[in-house]
């Protein structure tokens, strides 16, 4: 998986620039670079404004007791293409794109909730107190409430029954 990884960080700077000969080609290098610059300057501030929201959302759902996971796992996503906006390229200005796109960012949640939470599922279900090392006792209990200065009502005891 790893060679995977090597693979694309090669390739990815050899398609940045192919790309950008391609867009220099249709719209002239005076725009290409323009194109390139804006989208860094409009990554900065991405980034300035979503944090600050981010984190004021998050804020407010942990006020209502809410786990804020949506609102953080967008303002991750946010952040992410901040940081493609502001690495020169088209390549990586794309993915941002579809990455502000709310609907991309839901389906994204979506799935890699159910990726990460069925292995979870499937390892919880076969987990049993005997298989973690545990025993169960059965018992009886009996909860004792008093005050203080007032002796407490006298509880009815049974013999200990013996075990099969």
């Amino acid at each position: 998986m790893a060679w995977v990884f090597i693979i694309i960080l090669l390739a990815l700077p050899v398609a940045e620039i192919a790309a950008f000969i391609q867009v220099a080609h249709w719209i002239g290098l005076l725009g290409a670079v323009a194109g390139v610059v804006l989208s860094g300057v409009f990554g900065l501030s991405l980034l300035r404004n979503q944090s600050l929201s981010t984190a004021r959302r998050v804020q407010d759902g942990l006020n209502r007791g809410e786990m804020p996971v949506a609102e953080v796992f967008d303002g991750a996503c946010l952040a992410i293409a901040g940081v493609l906006l502001i690495l020169p390229g088209y390549i990586s200005d794309g993915l941002a794109l579809v990455l502000l796109l709310p609907p991309v960012r839901m389906l994204l949640r979506l799935w890699l909730a159910r990726r990460l939470l069925r292995p979870m599922m499937q390892s919880a279900e076969t987990i049993t107190p005997s298989s973690a090392g545990l025993s169960v006792i059965e018992g009886e209990w009996v909860v004792v409430e008093h005050d203080e200065g007032k002796t407490p009502p006298p509880q009815p005891h049974e013999p200990p029954r013996s075990l099969p």
